[in-house]
């Protein structure tokens, strides 16, 4: 099995006045906790037998605040994690890692590359010095365009870049300024974000106590008027806030929005396992500290513990069976001691989809078993599997597949949102608001036939109403 890696880096020179991601500031990334993370991805991958990464994508935090030598222990950290030694990367492996433009450097780029870094994130969010100032940004307008010089001179790969619409102070200008500069500089990818007052941010205190002016309404404006200009300019939006040239659309978004099975490494890191009847999902303690001293101190018994369980129940289940398998996390039964896909090294991992109860009760309890460490568990049930499946697909202009869903689920997709009835609700006379399931669906889904195979997606339009048309279902 290949899965998606999600690794967190939680240190930040400073928080910014939006932010309620897991962060703590510093002026550098401790090495104790890259080496923390190593230990957590040897378990996990062990745990899982996991041949190789399809994607990896280093998110934080702040994850430039990596010195050299520690972001290339980190990379060949998660390359050696993997189970396959001779190809511990999926082939069309993308390898993302998030940058702030101040701490953007040409030695940086050139160490990420030569790890095998292939694509960054760079958090622009608006080219205004007073709307950076406003929402505690650290980086500059100055910072921006010497980071961006840096990217076209020094980085041989792509780069994607992250803005937000409306931001106290911006305006349409801003938004049409800065898809000029981006796309002026060779991004391929913009994420467009509308921005999101989270309680208990400083932003959203002061825009309560007034000392900062916010308009809702105008904000929504605003990233309408960055949608249709990155269209205009080729950006086709294939999910909510996600917009690329043609080939340049995430893999590892994608693989969140499709339910595919991640791991998460690093604290406050999360991890989704899918499985019948049961998956589970775990977000790692949110205490960088606490995190470090389990796995470089406490974790040693519980690892070992774990691979000695593992190694035993596989090589019995084995030899009672007469078979191994080639797909840790998705595959259709039982435990592997010798995956093809972990080039042949004798690991103990848990299969996810194993079939029948008995097999079913025994792999839910390895699970269990294998995220045994400082992390919040939480079961999903077939129900709660469903519903996302649904919403992360409908995120995306691809849209949900009527046949995956049924393999999935064993249902009509078409039935359950609501389309069944659509031709009779249209009938009936154009339909006006939400009132109902079916007149939601009758205005804001479209079935889409794609290679012989039929999706339903939101229309356009209709992606603006998606938390509505959910809470519908």
């Amino acid at each position: 099995m290949k899965p998606p890696l999600y690794v967190h880096i939680p240190y930040c020179l400073q928080k910014c006045g939006y932010c309620d991601f897991f962060s703590a500031s510093a002026p550098c990334v401790p090495p104790e906790y890259v080496r923390a993370v190593a230990r957590q991805l040897e378990h996990l991958a062990r745990a899982f037998c996991v041949g190789g990464w399809k994607s990896v994508y280093i998110g934080g935090g702040t994850p430039s605040l990596l010195g050299a030598e520690d972001l290339e222990f980190l990379c060949e950290s998660i390359k050696a994690a993997a189970l396959n030694k001779e190809a511990p990367l999926d082939e069309n492996c993308e390898w993302t890692i998030e940058m702030n433009p101040e701490t953007v450097s040409r030695p940086l780029l050139e160490k990420a590359a030569s790890c095998g870094i292939n694509r960054l994130s760079v958090g622009i969010q608006c080219k205004n010095d007073k709307v950076l100032r406003a929402i505690g940004r650290r980086a500059s307008e100055r910072d921006i365009e010497k980071a961006a010089e840096l990217i076209k001179n020094f980085w041989p790969h792509e780069w994607s870049a992250d803005l937000i619409a409306g931001l106290p102070f911006q305006t349409k200008e801003d938004i049409e300024r800065d898809i000029d500069f981006v796309e002026r500089n060779g991004a391929k990818h913009v994420s467009l974000y509308s921005l999101t007052l989270e309680d208990g941010t400083p932003l959203k205190g002061a825009i309560d106590a007034g000392k900062i002016p916010y308009d809702e309404e105008a904000a929504e404006e605003l990233w309408l008027d960055g949608r249709d200009l990155l269209e205009k300019r080729g950006f086709l939006q294939y999910e909510v806030s996600n917009f690329a040239r043609p080939g340049f659309e995430s893999i590892h978004n994608g693989a969140y929005w499709a339910q595919e099975s991640y791991l998460g490494a690093g604290a406050g890191a999360a991890g989704t396992i899918y499985g019948k009847p049961t998956g589970w999902r775990y977000t790692n303690i949110l205490d960088a500290a606490e995190y470090i001293k389990f796995w470089l101190e406490e974790a040693k018994g519980f690892t070992d513990l774990n691979a000695g369980r593992a190694n035993q129940e596989a090589s019995q289940d084995q030899e009672a069976r007469g078979q191994d398998c080639s797909q840790g996390l998705n595959a259709g039964d039982g435990n592997c001691s010798q995956d093809k896909n972990c080039g042949g090294q004798p690991k103990g991992c848990t299969n996810l989809n194993a079939g029948g109860a008995k097999q079913e009760a025994s792999q839910d309890q390895n699970v269990r078993a294998a995220l045994a460490f400082p992390c919040q568990l939480e079961a999903l049930d077939m129900a709660t599997q469903e519903f996302e499946y649904i919403m992360t697909n409908l995120r995306t202009r691809r849209g949900a597949s009527a046949a995956e869903y049924q393999a999935r689920y064993g249902g009509d997709l078409a039935a359950r949102l609501g389309c069944k009835e659509a031709a009779r609700v249209q009938n009936a006379g154009e339909p006006k608001g939400f009132t109902g399931q079916n007149a939601a669906a009758a205005r804001w889904i479209e079935k889409i036939e794609r290679d012989g195979e039929v999706f339903y997606a939101m229309t356009r339009e209709g992606l603006l109403f998606l938390n509505k048309f959910l809470e519908e279902l």
